[in-house]
This record gives structure tokens, sequence and C-alpha cells, in this order.
């Protein structure tokens, strides 16, 4: 649902500034403050359903989207749009942060690989099926469908958590939530999140960047100050000296940076230098998801019979393997070696996320499953949201520093193949994090 509605929105974007009238940047807002939710509430959301339950979480999560899909088909301006997507968003992320959570309650651990993978599955699903699907609607309708569709999807999946989470066993927390802690934490990500966004744009010495990057120190500041204290703790700094819980973190971070990249600049590539139509381009973007639909169920399973620690560095490897073959890529090149180059990037990050995300979960006790998933979760924006404001902003540097080559298409090659070798660092920075870890999790499933 999360990635499938997000995906699907993109494409109407263009149609939906049209028909407001809107400028291209202030129509970007329509998908900016759905991302930004996104990242304000997972974790948050995660702890909340610590104390309350994950029948809870899902039952409001459907409810908020059903709702705010509903909005946002009757919206009458823009900013009407951009409000009813952070409604929708809302219920977005309280089911997104905790079903990798969920997925580790229900299954035994000798098949949480299995389940993680068949959860990435679904997530690569949504981005396979968003695009094209938001093409037949809007070749057929109008704008408005590409949310109308998201009621029927969102009744059913409200429907079956009544029906069946009523199997799991009944709900038993005395945690309570920390409010403080939430607001800083979620003030903290936004404003450095937005403040990534606008490297492109402005220069650091700019007000706006320097400004929001000092209230996200501040409130970050604060966070800490609130975790240090039992008593204030929304998540409790106890659970970063754990090394698989941290080392998972930073890998993911690390690979999910040295990605969101190639997503950004491909399709200019392709569109700029090889001339590719918008809707050729759209199926050179789901070699990615659709990669990673094969194999990440695959590594899950495996990875329950031989552990971690091989399956992620084997999939750094391969990632990296990929992002140099993109790096080798010209204004001359075919488009068949920017696909196979897609295939490698693809199935190396479906090599690596499901045994990553699985000894991350696997790293924590029973009672700190829902944070962890919403940390999990968290840590997968900030690192795509990193990746693009570091690629974006090296790809702007380099572009101002080849100006003097003979043509665009020689400008824009020679600043990729820069912002690509940078890439394919981040990626090799996962690799110590994958090493040092266990390979399998320590035997913390039944502790409370």
């Amino acid at each position: 649902m999360a990635t499938f509605d997000g995906s699907i929105v993109n494409v109407a974007l263009p149609t939906i500034a049209e028909h407001f009238d809107a400028s291209v940047d202030l129509a970007a807002w329509v998908s900016l403050s759905y991302s930004l939710t996104l990242v304000a509430l997972i974790m948050v959301f995660g702890a909340w359903t610590e104390s309350k339950g994950y029948a809870f979480a899902y039952k409001l999560g459907y409810s908020f989207f059903i709702v705010g899909s509903v909005m946002c088909s009757l919206s009458w301006s823009i900013y009407a749009l951009i409000l009813s997507r952070i409604v929708q968003a809302t219920g977005t992320a309280l089911f997104a942060a905790v079903g990798t959570g969920l997925v580790t309650e229900v299954f035994p651990e000798n098949e949480r690989g299995k389940g993680i993978g068949m959860i990435v599955m679904m997530v690569s699903a949504g981005f396979i099926l968003g695009p094209p699907a938001g093409g037949l609607l809007l070749s057929v309708f109008s704008w408005h469908s590409i949310f109308l569709i998201n009621i029927p999807i969102g009744l059913v999946g409200l429907y079956m958590t009544f029906a069946y989470f009523k199997l799991l066993p009944p709900h038993q927390s005395a945690r309570k939530m920390r409010w403080a802690g939430s607001l800083s934490v979620s003030l903290a990500l936004v404003t450095a999140i937005f403040a990534l966004g606008l490297i492109k744009n402005y220069p650091l010495s700019d007000y706006r960047i320097w400004g929001l990057g000092i209230i996200s120190f501040l409130s970050l500041s604060l966070f800490f100050r609130f975790e240090s204290k039992k008593e204030t703790a929304l998540i409790g700094l106890d659970i970063f000296k754990n090394r698989q819980f941290t080392s998972s973190v930073a890998a993911m971070l690390a690979a999910f940076s040295s990605v969101s990249g190639i997503l950004v600049l491909v399709p200019f590539y392709l569109e700029r230098v090889k001339h590719l139509e918008p809707k050729q381009v759209a199926l050179y973007l789901m070699i990615i998801p659709i990669t990673m639909f094969i194999f990440s169920p695959l590594s899950g399973k495996l990875s329950d019979k031989i552990g971690f620690r091989f399956l992620s560095t084997l999939g750094v490897i391969i990632l990296s393997a990929g992002l140099y073959v993109m790096s080798r890529i010209g204004a001359d090149s075919t488009t068949t070696l920017v696909a196979i180059a897609l295939v490698i990037v693809g199935s190396g990050f479906g090599v690596f996320s499901t045994p990553n995300s699985s000894a991350l979960m696997g790293a924590v006790t029973k009672g700190q499953r829902a944070i962890t998933s919403g940390i999990l979760s968290t840590s997968r924006n900030i690192g795509i949201s990193l990746g693009v404001a570091i690629s974006t902003a090296l790809f702007a540097f380099y572009n101002q520093k080849y100006l003097g080559l003979a043509n665009d298409s020689d400008i824009f090659v020679a600043s990729f193949h820069n912002v690509i070798l940078i890439s394919i660092g981040l990626a090799l920075l996962a690799l110590p994090f994958c090493l040092i870890r266990s390979n399998h999790s320590p035997d913390v499933a039944t502790n409370k």
C-alpha cells in the first residue's frame, strides 16, 4: 500500500499541476508532504505500537489512510490536496512502521528471514505496479482515480485486520508513550531531511539550510537528553550499545544512500542523453524493484539456514559491482548496458536487504520489536534522502566544473561518472558493518 501509493502519485504530478495551474515546485509538495510525514511519524508510531499493540496500529492506520484517500479525491485546490496527503501519510506511517515487527512476531525465529523477504517482496511489488497502474488510470480517467483506487484496497485491509488480528495473543504492555521525545525526534528528522532537500537549490551558507540545520541539531540534542533518562526515554540509548543492531542500521544507511542517487540520475540520463520517452524510462526504473521482488525472498529464506553475514556481504559486493558497471556508461553506450547495470544493482540490493533487516530484528528483545521496526523504516527513508541530497548536490557541482566540455551530453556523462563513483564508496562503507556482526541472532527473542 505504502509504496504503491507513493509511486502511483509521482506519475500523476504533471497532470495534477496542470489541473490546479500550480508550479512544478508547488506540485512536488504533493509527494514531499507525504514523504516528510512518514519520516516524522514512523519511529514514533513504532514506539506507540509497543504500548497499544499491532491491531490498534493497523486499524487506526487503515482508517486514516481511507479517510485521507477520500479527502485527496475531493480536493478543490493544490493546498487541500497537500493537506489530504498528510492525513493519508499518517495512516501509511502507522502500518508501514510496524510491518517488519509484526512479521518477526508471528514467524518463528528459524523462518524470520523468509517472512521479512515476503515483506520486501510486497514493498517491491508496490514500486513495480504503481507507475503502470498510474499511467493506465490517467489514460482512461481523471487524476482523482489514483486516489479513489485506494479506497476499496483500504477497506479490504481494514476487514482483514478485524478478521485476523484477533488470532494474535492479547496485547500486554506496561510501556507508556513518551510524547516529549516523540516530538523532538520528529522535528529533528523533518528539519534535517528538509535541509538536505534544499542543498541542490541553495548554497550551504543560505539561511534556510543552516537555520533548519540548527533546529534539527537542537531538537536532536533535546531528544538525546530525554533518552538519557529512563522516565522520559522513548527508545532508550541502551539499544544502540547492541553491536548487531547498530551495525545493521549503519549498513542499511550506507546501502540505501548509494542506490537512491542512481534512481534520481538514471532517468535524466535516459531522457537527456539517450532521448527516450518517459514511458520507456519507466520500464527501466522497474528493473530494480523487479529484481528485488525475485531475490529478496530467496535471500531471506537462505539466511534462515546459513546466517546473515555471508549473504549481506555478498549483496553489497554485487551492488558495488553493478554501480561500477553503471560508472562505465557513456554517451554512446547502449541502453542494454544500462539495463544490465540496473539488474546487477537490484540483484545485489535484494540479496543484501532481507538478511540485513533480519539481523536487525533478531538483535532485539520481543518488547523492542515494534520500535525497532519503526527505526528500520526511518533509517531506510533517511538513507534515501541522504543519498538523493548527496547525489544531486555533487551532480550540480560537477556540472559547473565541466561547463567547458563540448556539449550537454558530455557534461552530463562526466558529472554522472563522478557521482556514481561516490555511490560506490557509499556502498562499500556497508561492508565492514556486515562483517563485524554475528552470523546468527543472539538469544534475545524470548526476552521481554
